[in-house]
């Protein structure tokens, strides 16, 4: 059995890594060249604590709010699109309490599940990527922030999560070298962090190694439909001059494109309701670390990830059709929130670095990084079996969890594609919902 998956981020590798290990002959088409993407430039969580949908109430009163600031993490790029107004009903209509409560459990099983399949990979002598078990805090200045925090502390604790609250002075002892300006913080326990870059090096590597093809510079141009069934995808090399290239009869293919997969779900009759939401992140080498703790500063929403010798920080969220253009003053608000929370990084010579703002508005291009995440309706994944097309199977939708779901999805989507029982339920996940 042969199975093509389109999409080579972290989704499509750890589907590959899975369909293989159960004895697929797996082709994983990529289009661009294995260096770029959100599984590049992301912020390395692996976060159960993340068990709300990205729809949720609250969530459109405040993006109205933060749409008319120009430093805000939130803006839409009206645009006159069908595609836009239509998951933007969808969405509206899921920003409910009863849609939150009933997601929540499907969430954290997903994130929990994927966080130790991952655990597993770098416990194993195959892979290693900076894996590091040590939670996630969240970090409140306000009142208002700490009310919203308390409540998602409680729900997570009635999900089994372990979360510990913090006051302002157990913060700064969690942080002596940077003791935060807060109030306090919910330290998520179960969340960990990894270094995406590397994980995703090794997973090339690791994958052709065991056999699994993958095809780089390949944008799919055309996927042909015989009786219900994908019959042939036809591809262009963007690195060559070879005009395209055909895989007929594939048994299965895996749709996995991230924010591209719409267009193509499209060729074969299928509908996804997505939006690209457009992240930044920065990275900065960093010779003595001073911060110890993943970090989010919630009033911000900002993230901050430490690893040994390097700093990432990342934010926003644009939401409209794909285009290059960085608006240099969301960079601005991102990286003025940092030193609002850590006063010691006002005077760090890595961050400052970082920090000067008019050599980074002259050089925005090179020291920002940006990708597209793909916002499902709902806020909800989108794993499973196609609708209207018998051997096509979706994994993508997963918005900014997309490394925090990666492992689990792939497993789910080769014990289905086997015709086994999954390993959790996929009910909440089906494509077939819209």
């Amino acid at each position: 059995m042969n199975a093509i998956i389109i999409g080579g981020g972290i989704i499509g590798l750890s589907t590959a890594y899975y369909l293989q290990q159960e004895g697929w002959e797996v082709s994983i088409l990529d289009r661009s060249d294995g260096s770029e993407g959100c599984s590049f430039g992301n912020m390395g969580y692996l976060s159960p604590s993340h068990f709300a949908p990205l729809a949720q109430p609250g969530v459109i009163s405040q993006g109205i709010l933060w749409m008319f600031k120009q430093k805000s993490p939130f803006y839409v790029r009206p645009a006159l699109s069908w595609g836009l107004m239509d998951w933007g009903m969808k969405f509206v209509r899921a920003c409910n309490a009863d849609h939150v409560s009933r997601s929540a459990r499907p969430m954290a099983e997903l994130l929990l599940l994927s966080r130790d399949l991952t655990a597993q990979w770098e416990s194993s002598s195959e892979l290693h990527f900076e894996y590091e078990p040590k939670g996630c805090i969240n970090y409140f200045q306000t009142a208002k922030y700490e009310k919203g925090e308390l409540e998602n502390v409680r729900t997570g604790r009635e999900l089994g999560l372990q979360i510990e609250i913090l006051d302002r002075a157990q913060c700064q002892a969690m942080e002596p070298e940077l003791p935060p300006d807060v109030r306090g913080g919910a330290w998520y326990k179960d969340d960990a962090m990894l270094y995406p870059n590397e994980l995703m090096r090794q997973l090339y590597n690791h994958l052709e190694k065991r056999g699994v093809k993958i095809i780089r510079n390949a944008e799919v141009v055309d996927i042909q439909k015989d009786k219900g069934m994908i019959s042939a995808l036809r591809y262009r090399k963007t690195d060559s001059l070879t005009i395209s290239e055909t895989i007929t009869k594939p048994d299965l293919v895996v749709l996995a494109a991230g924010s591209w997969s719409q267009p193509l779900a499209k060729m074969v009759g299928e509908y996804l309701p997505m939006m690209p939401g457009k992240g930044y992140s920065m990275t900065v080498d960093v010779p003595n670390q001073l911060l110890h703790y993943p970090c989010i500063l919630l009033e911000a929403k900002v993230a901050i990830t430490p690893w040994a010798k390097r700093l990432r920080i990342g934010s926003t969220m644009e939401i409209g059709a794909m285009n290059d253009k960085i608006l240099f003053p969301r960079v601005q608000g991102i990286l003025e929130a940092v030193p609002r929370f850590f006063p010691g990084y006002a005077n760090d010579p890595a961050f400052q670095e970082l920090a000067d703002l008019k050599k980074l508005k002259e050089k925005i291009q090179e020291k920002v990084w940006f990708g597209y995440r793909p916002l499902s309706a709902d806020g909800l994944p989108y794993i499973g079996f196609a609708k209207k097309t018998e051997n096509l199977m979706i994994a993508t939708g997963h918005a900014m969890l997309g490394l925090s779901m990666a492992a689990a999805t792939g497993k789910l989507v080769s014990e289905m594609a086997g015709g086994k029982a999954t390993s959790i339920g996929v009910e909440s996940f089906d494509p077939k919902r819209y």
